[in-house]
């Protein structure tokens, strides 16, 4: 993903007094609220829906502070193992690795009881008079829900929340801040129409008006994963609604027209996956008529292929193709070719 990337240079950027790839003041505030982060060694709670981008933030916060280079250990708070008590396991070894760096605890809303006792020691350690002992780890929180309200609720620890939630910063979903996702959206079509090669300049207004009326359940990751399947499919200059497809539908607009591509752009394409003369160890995955072949084609000329190739040795074919003997003979009869193999 571009994000973490994407949030380490604006928080250069922001150092130097330049401009970054974000002006809309909610994202200049997060900017600011990261950079004051990665300026300290205090915990960073991360607060955002999934996809917001909190990992990513957490990332660029490791990247400019005075521990980047060195480790940077994610432990997925919503992995939970078959024992509880494992959890705890898991979280003294993300520590024990994350040594000197930083600890990004994702989804930390899930962590067990005994997990949150144990970062709460470490945390309590790293305050104690005893320098040499210390836990020498930065530990960067996010959750996809309001800790207070997990709080609340008697889900989570309230003295481990107020020891995490010295620096908070919030993301807030794209929905309740439609004019981030114009500015999201160029963003990302300038950096992966770089990346892909493409000569895009903009968004055509149908496009960024369908955009914006969309909710984006997956926020800026989403965002970026459409951007980029435009960019991809884009033969023009300029992206436009019908480059997205499949947000269209998910926002209500069920047609939209996108135009057929000249037939002379079709048929290099044919040349290419229907030669003339191919080599006789390449597959064809389009029939003579230009259909896809089926899987059960595709499967009876990899095994005749691999017949001859391996000259019957059936313990060699059976051994490349990745399935059993019994398996093998099996295809083999129902293909015709037992005879053949004998």
């Amino acid at each position: 993903m571009l994000l973490p990337q994407i949030f380490a240079d604006d928080i250069r950027a922001l150092r130097q007094g330049a401009a970054g790839h974000v002006a809309h003041p909610e994202g200049l505030r997060t900017i600011r609220l990261a950079d004051r982060a990665a300026r300290s060694m205090l915990p960073v709670l991360i607060e955002g829906e999934p996809g917001s981008g909190a990992t990513a933030l957490a990332r660029a916060i490791h990247a400019s502070g005075d521990r980047k280079g060195r480790p940077f250990i994610i432990l997925r708070g919503s992995e939970r193992p078959e024992r509880e008590e494992d959890q705890e396991i898991l979280l003294q070894n993300g520590l024990r690795e994350a040594h000197g760096g930083t600890l990004c605890i994702e989804d930390i809303q899930h962590l067990s009881t005994a997990a949150q006792s144990r970062l709460l020691d470490g945390l309590t350690q790293q305050d104690g008079p005893r320098r040499s002992s210390r836990l020498d780890v930065r530990i960067i929180a996010t959750s996809g829900l309001s800790l207070n309200e997990e709080v609340r609720r008697g889900r989570f620890r309230e003295n481990l929340y107020y020891r995490l939630q010295v620096q908070p910063i919030v993301l807030r979903p794209l929905r309740t801040e439609p004019e981030l996702v114009d500015e999201w959206a160029r963003i990302f079509l300038r950096l992966l129409a770089k990346e892909e090669g493409k000569a895009l300049i903009d968004l055509a207004p149908d496009a960024l008006d369908l955009l914006a009326r969309y909710d984006w359940p997956g926020n800026l990751r989403q965002l970026e994963n459409a951007i980029f399947r435009a960019v991809v499919l884009a033969e023009g200059s300029v992206l436009t609604a019908a480059e997205f497809p499949q947000v269209a539908a998910r926002a209500g607009k069920s047609r939209i027209d996108i135009p057929a591509l000249p037939e002379t752009q079709l048929l290099p394409v044919y040349d290419r996956l229907l030669p003339q003369s191919r080599d006789p160890s390449t597959l064809a995955l389009m029939s003579a008529c230009g259909e896809m072949r089926t899987l059960a084609e595709l499967e009876a000329e990899v095994i005749r292929f691999a017949l001859s190739h391996y000259r019957g040795q059936m313990s060699a074919i059976s051994r490349r193709l990745g399935i059993g003997r019994s398996t093998l003979y099996r295809k083999l009869k129902e293909l015709g070719l037992s005879d053949e193999a004998a």
